[in-house]
Parts: C-alpha cells; structure tokens; sequence
C-alpha cells in the first residue's frame, strides 16, 4: 500500500484577514472544515498540521488533527516559502519517527468546500493515470483578453497582446490553480522543489468548491454559500 501524508500549513501570522485560520465560518473555525476533510478521506494514512501559532496548534489538535511540533519561526514569516515548511514536515517525519511517505497532500486551510470526495478523487485519479503530481484547478472565470494594465505613463492596453491570443486561441476553455489539493509523490518533491513537473495531472473542480479565502469579501461569500447548503 502507498503511504500518504497529509499536511496543512496554517501560520498565526495571515495579514489580508488577521487570524483567518481559526475565524468562524458558520460556527467553526475556518482549519477545521480542512481538518474534517482529511480525516474523512480513505487515501491520507496521516494528517499534520504545522503552525508557529500555540493557538492555532491547540484549536487543530482539539478538531483531531496531529500537531507534533510548532513550526520555526524562519519559516513561518512573510517570506518563507510553502516547499519549505512541508519539506521541514517530511523531514521531521523521517528523523524522528522513521516515517517516510510515498505521496504528500498539501491541503490549504483557506479552501473550505473542498472534501473529502474531491481528496480521494484526486488522489485516485493521480493513481490511475501514474501521475507524479496533481493540482486541483477551477475554469477561469474571465477570459485573458479582458485583462488591462496600466502603463508607465497612467494609460491602459491589453495585458495580452493580439497575437498571444491568436497564438493560444481565444476560445479555448482555461483554468486556474484554485489551491484546494495538492499531492505529489515525495521522490518528485525533494528531486524538483516544486509541485509541478512533467507528469502533473490537473484535477477540475467547480467553482463554488474552489472558494479559497484571502480576504473579509471571501468569507462572506463562503459564508453564503454555506448557508446555502443547509437551508
């Protein structure tokens, strides 16, 4: 059997919306919808969640998640880079307990739709096809040639230019990364550094299940969506 981690990195120290990890949604704290998820899938052998936060680590212990360690604070700053805090899981995981996993699930605590259904399909899919890594991954909801920037000089042009549009085509469905799972083989990962190679599968889901929260108006709309449901 393949071995499966799973992991959620969840820093005390979130700006756009302070303590967003363990704010409310719907009368949880927002890590432990992603808590829930994981341990309900039949894929993950075991669940980490690494914080540098004390209360973080007791509101994801409390919800069953194992929490062995609180992260360093060199890689819970606003420079730290996510590769590094799951290779630091890894690596803790193999010097102190020999565990050594085949495949490592990073799930983000900020995507609160997404469940234990869309893990183990993921992960089943990546399975099938011998995929060395999966992304999952929502349609894009505008397409590039409604994009602007601004000059140097305060005007606006397009963000693509006409022939990058005839080049990629324009009515090509497009997708982007919606940060809900991410699951690679551990061999790929310390090989490349990176979630992405040569054999990455994406993993399509809806839109309303790739809601992923940064800001105040993106919890209000999980918010809804949830109330939704359960109207």
């Amino acid at each position: 059997m393949v071995s499966v981690l799973g992991i959620t990195l969840a820093r005390g120290g979130s700006k756009r919306l302070p303590r967003k990890n363990i704010k409310k949604l719907q009368g949880l704290p927002l890590i432990e919808y992603t808590i829930n998820a994981a341990r309900k899938s039949r894929h993950i052998d075991r669940y980490i969640v690494s914080t540098d936060d004390q209360q973080i680590a007791d509101v994801a212990a409390n919800a069953g998640a194992q929490v062995p360690f609180l992260r360093p604070a060199s890689l819970a700053n606003d420079t730290a880079s996510a590769m590094d805090a799951c290779l630091h899981v890894l690596d803790y995981c193999k010097s102190s307990e020999g565990f050594e996993p085949e495949i490592l699930v990073l799930l983000q605590a900020t995507s609160p739709l997404r469940t234990e259904h869309h893990i183990d399909e993921a992960l089943a899919l990546m399975e099938q096809q011998d995929a060395q890594s999966i992304v999952s991954m929502s349609t894009l909801e505008y397409h590039p040639n409604t994009l602007l920037e601004k000059t140097t000089e305060g005007m606006i042009s397009p963000f693509c230019s006409d022939s990058d549009l005839l080049k990629n085509g324009t009515n090509q469905e497009l997708y982007r990364i919606n940060g809900a799972i991410y699951a690679i083989k551990t061999a790929s990962l310390y090989k490349n550094k990176s979630f992405f190679g040569p054999s990455t599968l994406p993993y399509i889901m809806s839109r309303e299940h790739s809601i992923d929260i940064d800001t105040a108006l993106d919890f209000q709309i999980a918010s809804l969506l949830m109330q939704d449901r359960s109207d």
